[in-house]
């Protein structure tokens, strides 16, 4: 499989939509967020440089060169993702005639899963970060571009939650408890927080839509 960034949009969408399990659910959550950075980014140059603008020129300058190094992370994580569930899927192929064999397939497929599920958490830890920059972009950008902040703070939070779904059906397999626990935590924050940001950016694109 190749990069997902040297592939057309058609390219991708056909290897998305073929019987292929992977790319799937994980790798489109984290492109959404990669999407969605972009969509920061723009609003930051659509700011820059405008005299008009003067107040928000430093507070954009941080959000794009955030939403560049985000796009590109979330992009290298879409990738991450697939390959962690192709790692899992040739550990369920390891022999199993014996009880040695089935001890060593079984502690393979253990790990296998833990890095499936550390790919997402990273996506949703990321994704709060994301939020919080479409936020930024919300309150200091170009007010005639704030549906495109909207949009992008829907994307993240999309893809948040696509991230944690990811990694529930993951933890439900994993036998450290110790391990899911932590991982469920971190979830509950990253997705609160992100959550948070949204219904700020939201609230601000419909204030500044009613015109307030």
């Amino acid at each position: 499989m190749k990069d997902f960034s040297s592939l057309s949009i058609q390219a991708f969408l056909e290897v998305l939509g073929s019987s292929s399990p992977a790319p799937g659910g994980g790798s489109v959550a984290a492109i959404c967020a990669s999407l969605a950075s972009r969509l920061t980014e723009m609003v930051a140059n659509l700011t820059i440089g405008r005299d008009k603008f003067a107040s928000g020129q430093e507070a954009m300058s941080q959000a794009r060169e955030i939403a560049k190094s985000l796009s590109d992370d979330f992009m290298n994580l879409a990738k991450k993702d697939t390959e962690a569930f192709n790692l899992f899927m040739k550990t369920m192929s390891l022999p199993k005639e014996t009880d040695e064999e089935r001890r060593i397939r079984k502690d393979a497929m253990q790990w296998a899963l833990k890095e499936s599920t550390l790919v997402p958490l990273e996506i949703l830890s990321l994704t709060r970060d994301l939020s919080a920059n479409s936020l930024s972009a919300a309150i200091h950008g170009n007010p005639n571009a704030v549906t495109d902040v909207g949009v992008s703070a829907l994307l993240a939070e999309a893809a948040a939650k696509g991230a944690a779904m990811n990694a529930r059906v993951n933890l439900s397999s994993i036998h450290d408890s110790e391990f899911a626990e932590k991982c469920f935590k971190e979830m509950e924050f990253h997705l609160a927080e992100t959550s948070r940001n949204v219904f700020e950016v939201l609230s601000i694109v419909d204030s500044k839509l009613n015109g307030s």
